[in-house]
């Protein structure tokens, strides 16, 4: 349920880039935003757990989640490092942030049992390498995409792993979730078509002012 009530901060990038940065969207590239948050939130409205400060700090995190977003955009844009030097740099980067949020939390000792428990550490690698994998991924799209783009393509992220985690571990979900993300999935979608169009479009705008 926390996956997909992130997904809403693809409204609030949006709008800064229409506001901020005066980036222009076709009418039914907002409109498909609109229904990929509409899914969200239907399917976010089925948490039975619901606790108003667990929403608090999810709201505080996509807050800097947005602003993350931008700012490597930024970075990227106007770095002349390759997409795995950007990747190695912002994995370092959070390096200090990791060991004080251990630290912080208490959970210095869950470090030795790690290394104790030596049947995880292929599991720990092979996070370690999928989340590597993930840094190139994402710098090579904010090369190229808006970051509205690159928070949608993350929002397919998340609906395909809701799908994979229900086949794994047997989940089921409600008629209100299949529902909720079925509509997440067709606005993601849309809003793809859209932005193909609008790449398209400028492509060949761009291509005829150089031949003339």
């Amino acid at each position: 349920t926390m996956t997909m009530f992130k997904t809403l901060g693809t409204l609030l990038t949006c709008t800064i880039e229409i506001i901020y940065f005066k980036v222009s969207y076709s009418s039914k590239a907002k409109a498909s935003l609109g229904l990929l948050a509409v899914g969200s939130a239907v399917y976010a409205g089925t948490d039975v757990g619901f606790s108003p400060i667990g929403y608090f700090f999810a709201t505080l995190q996509i807050s800097s989640w947005v602003l993350q977003t931008f700012i490597e955009k930024v970075a990227t844009v106007d770095s002349e490092q390759t997409k795995a030097g950007v990747a190695v740099i912002r994995n370092l980067l959070s390096l200090p942030v990791v060991c004080a949020l251990i630290t912080v939390s208490g959970e210095v000792g869950a470090m030795s049992e790690l290394l104790k428990r030596q049947e995880i550490w292929g599991q720990v690698a092979l996070s370690s390498l999928f989340g590597c994998g993930l840094g190139l991924g994402t710098s090579a799209l904010y090369k190229y995409f808006a970051p509205t783009t690159v928070v949608v393509c993350n929002n397919v992220g998340k609906c395909i792993s809701i799908i994979l985690g229900c086949i794994l571990f047997k989940d089921t979900l409600s008629a209100l979730q299949v529902v909720g993300l079925g509509t997440s999935l067709a606005g993601s979608f849309f809003y793809g078509q859209e932005e193909k169009k609008r790449l398209e479009d400028s492509k060949r705008s761009t291509t005829g002012s150089h031949s003339k």
